[in-house]
C-alpha cells in the first residue's frame, strides 16, 4: 500500500464509528479540493447510516426515539457494560381523555403539537440525566445515563411540582405525564429484554393505586402475569371441562323447605388448581370472554335443570350474569333457546344481576323487561352495598331483592347492620319484592331475619355449595323443612 486517505465517520453525539478510506498501491497527491470531496462523501455516508438507523426507530409525531430504539439501546448498554445499574421509567399522561377530546374538537395537528411540547419538557427536565423516548400517544419512557440509581430515583421523586405544571400551548392546559413506573435494571441480555415489560407493569400499578410513582414489584408483576395467563386459558378451560357449576341451597322462610338454589361457577385449572371466583370472575368480566363463559353457564345450568325436572324435582335455579351480558342484543334469545332445548319452563329460572346505575340504560332496561316477559325471575344481587336507590327500582322489573352477605354476616352482633337490614327488608316487602338474605352463617342471624320478614335465606348455616348430585340428595332431605333452620 503506497497511498491512504481517510475521512472519519462521526455520529451526531461525537462518536467515531469508522472512516471512509481511499487506498492505492501507487503514491498519489491529494489536493485540497480532493480532501473536501472526501469529507463531503463521508458526510453523505454518515447521513445514510443515520437515516437507515432512524427508520422505524423514531416517532413520527415527536421526532423522538421510540420503543424500538429503547430496546436497541438497552441491548447495546447490556453488551457494553454488563452488570451496570440503570433505571427505566415508564410515564403515563393522566390527560389521555382530554387529548382525544382535543383531537375531536381542534384536530390532530393541535394534539401533535402538545405531545411534542410534552416531549420537549421531559427532555429539558432530564437533560444529561436520561434518554427520553416516546412510546406512543401519551406514553413516554426514561433510561438513566449513569449507574447511581438511588440518586436518579430521588431526582424523580423531587419532580412532582414540575410535572404538575401544565403546558399552555395554544392556551390549552395539558399536564405532563402524571404516573410513573420505575424499574431498576442490572444490565444483561435477559434484563434488557424484560425491562420495558416490567416498567409497563409498574406504571399500571401506579395507575391502579392512583399514586405518582410505583417501584416495580415482583409480587405484583407475578399477579399481573397470572391474570394474563388465566384470561389466556379461559377458552381452553371451557373446551376441556375445567369449569363446574355448584349449587347453593336456598331455603324458604319461615318453614325452611328447600326448593331452589343459586348456581355458582367454579374453575379447577389443570395446572394451577382451584381458582377462586373472586379472582377469575372480575378478570373475565372486563373482557369479551364473559360472553362465551356466560353461554356455558346458561346451557350447563339449563341442561341440569332439565334433567332434574324430568326426574320429578321441580327445582328453581338462579343464574348470575354480568352487567356486560345485558348489553348483548341476543341475550334474551339465547336464554329462551336454552330453555326450549332442555325443556325447562322459564319460570324456574331466575337471573341475578348486581344492582347499579348501569341498569338505567334504555337498552338494558328493555332487555330486563324481555327477560321478565319470558317468565323468568329477576333478582338484584348484593343489594344494600352499592347504588341502592329505591327510586330506580320503579324502572327495573325485578322480582327479588338479595340483601348482601356483608350485611348479613355480622347482623347478630352489629346493631348498625341490624338497623340497615331490618329497614331494607321492610321497605322491599312494602314494594312487593321477595327478599333473599345471602351469607347466613349462624342460627342467631337466621332468627333475626326470619323475625323481620325475610322470605328466603342461603348460606353456610344451611350448607356449603354442592355438586349437582349432592345437591339433589340435599333437596330430597329438606324439601319439607330442615332442622338447621332453627
Amino acid at each position: 500500500m503506497r497511498f491512504y486517505a481517510g475521512a472519519p465517520l462521526v455520529t451526531q453525539d461525537g462518536y467515531a464509528i469508522g472512516a471512509l478510506c481511499l487506498i492505492d498501491q501507487r503514491t498519489r497527491p491529494l489536493a485540497a479540493s480532493d480532501q473536501e470531496r472526501l469529507a463531503t462523501l463521508a458526510g453523505l455516508v454518515m447521513a445514510h447510516i443515520t437515516l437507515g438507523r432512524a427508520v422505524g426507530h423514531v416517532d413520527a409525531v415527536s421526532g423522538m426515539p421510540n420503543k424500538y430504539q429503547l430496546a436497541d439501546d438497552l441491548g447495546a448498554a447490556a453488551a457494553l457494560a454488563p452488570g451496570a445499574q440503570r433505571v427505566l421509567v415508564d410515564l403515563a399522561m393522566p390527560d389521555a381523555a382530554r387529548a382525544f377530546e382535543i383531537i375531536r374538537v381542534m384536530g390532530a395537528a393541535v394534539h401533535d403539537q402538545l405531545v411534542r411540547e410534552v416531549g420537549a419538557r421531559l427532555q429539558q427536565l432530564f437533560a444529561d440525566r436520561a434518554q427520553v423516548y416516546h412510546l406512543g400517544d401519551t406514553r413516554f419512557a426514561l433510561l438513566s445515563r449513569d449507574a447511581d440509581s438511588d440518586a436518579f430515583i430521588d431526582y424523580l421523586y423531587g419532580l412532582d411540582a414540575a410535572l404538575q405544571t401544565p403546558l399552555t400551548s395554544l392556551n390549552i392546559p395539558l399536564v405532563l405525564p402524571g404516573f410513573g413506573g420505575i424499574v431498576r435494571v442490572a444490565l444483561d441480555a435477559d434484563s434488557a429484554a424484560d425491562a420495558p415489560r416490567q416498567a409497563a407493569a409498574a406504571v399500571n400499578q401506579a395507575l391502579s393505586a392512583q399514586q405518582r410513582w410505583s417501584l416495580y414489584s415482583d409480587s405484583e408483576d407475578a399477579q399481573q402475569q397470572r391474570a394474563f395467563r388465566l384470561l389466556h386459558d379461559v377458552r381452553r378451560a371451557i373446551a376441556d371441562g375445567e369449569f363446574e357449576l355448584v349449587y347453593q341451597p336456598k331455603h324458604d322462610l319461615p318453614g325452611g323447605a328447600c326448593h331452589g338454589a343459586e348456581a355458582l361457577l367454579r374453575w379447577h385449572h389443570r395446572e394451577l388448581g382451584a381458582i377462586s371466583p373472586a379472582e377469575f370472575i372480575p378478570l373475565i368480566e372486563t373482557t369479551a370472554l364473559i360472553g362465551p363463559l356466560s353461554d356455558w353457564v346458561i346451557n350447563t345450568a339449563s341442561a341440569q335443570l332439565g334433567a332434574w325436572h324430568a326426574a320429578g324435582h321441580l327445582v328453581k335455579v338462579a343464574l348470575n350474569l354480568s352487567a356486560w351480558n345485558f348489553e348483548e342484543p341476543d341475550l334474551v334469545d339465547r336464554l329462551a333457546a336454552a330453555c326450549r332445548q332442555h325443556r325447562v319452563d322459564p319460570r324456574y329460572v331466575e337471573i341475578e344481576c348486581t344492582e347499579g346505575v348501569w341498569m338505567e340504560s334504555a337498552d338494558i332496561l328493555a332487555t330486563l323487561h324481555r327477560i321478565r316477559a319470558l317468565g323468568m325471575g329477576l333478582a338484584l344481587d348484593d343489594f344494600g352495598t352499592g347504588y341502592s336507590n329505591f327510586a330506580y327500582l320503579q324502572k327495573v322489573p325485578a322480582t327479588v331483592v338479595k340483601v348482601d352477605q356483608s350485611l348479613i354476616r355480622h347482623v347478630h352482633t352489629s346493631p348498625r347492620d341490624q338497623r340497615i337490614v331490618r329497614s331494607l327488608i321492610a321497605l322491599a316487602r312494602e314494594l312487593d319484592y321477595q327478599v333473599v338474605a345471602e351469607g347466613v352463617e349462624t342460627a342467631q342471624s337466621l332468627a333475626l331475619i326470619r323475625e323481620w320478614g325475610c322470605d328466603v335465606a342461603q348460606g353456610f348455616h344451611f350448607s356449603k355449595p354442592l355438586g349437582a348430585g349432592a345437591f339433589i340428595d340435599y333437596l330430597v332431605r329438606h324439601q319439607h323443612g330442615a332442622d338447621n333452620t332453627s
